[in-house]
């Protein structure tokens, strides 16, 4: 994972402290925007989210051709891990340490998401039947790739979403 951070210059009308991320896990670069908040009567910082960017713009009619689209998949991804990115984000802004988040959140990283509900089945159904429109010739293989699992286990989601009726044959 490579982590950027941009802080507002002298000059710079822009006051907020930028976090970058780009993991391997989301197909596009994710920006949390930050105001540092200054307490006079408790003389405490703090960082306030004000903002989320998920993709970066193109620059031309090719770049935006070639970039990953935006899926259901990667912002529940981002959603899901959400708590995760923000304090990761406070410890490359210097606000809290390595150690003091490990401590209130141990095993945040390692939560797994309750994927397997019907809706889950929906959007697997709705992006098989897309890839068999666009002529994908291996659509479960092309599902398994865009969600990181085996061809396997992408396999074992649209039989279930078969035998749920999301899903002909």
């Amino acid at each position: 994972m490579r982590i950027e951070t941009t802080f507002p210059g002298a000059r710079s009308s822009d006051p907020r402290n930028t976090v970058t991320f780009r993991d391997d896990g989301l197909p596009l670069p994710l920006r949390l925007h930050f105001l540092r908040l200054h307490d006079t009567d408790t003389n405490e910082t703090t960082l306030r989210v004000i903002g989320l960017e998920l993709g970066e713009a193109p620059r031309d009619e090719e770049s935006a051709l070639s970039a990953p689209e935006l899926t259901a998949l990667t912002l529940r991804r981002v959603v899901e891990r959400y708590p995760h990115w923000v304090e990761l984000a406070q410890v490359y802004l210097g606000m809290a340490s390595r150690d003091e988040l490990a401590s209130r959140h141990a095993g945040l990283k390692r939560r797994k998401p309750a994927r397997l509900d019907p809706d889950w089945f929906r959007m697997i159904a709705a992006e098989y039947r897309r890839h068999v429109e666009e002529g994908e010739p291996a659509p479960v293989t092309a599902i398994g790739n865009s969600h990181g699992v085996t061809r396997s286990a992408a396999s074992r989601w649209v039989t279930r979403a078969r035998e749920m009726g999301l899903l002909d044959g």
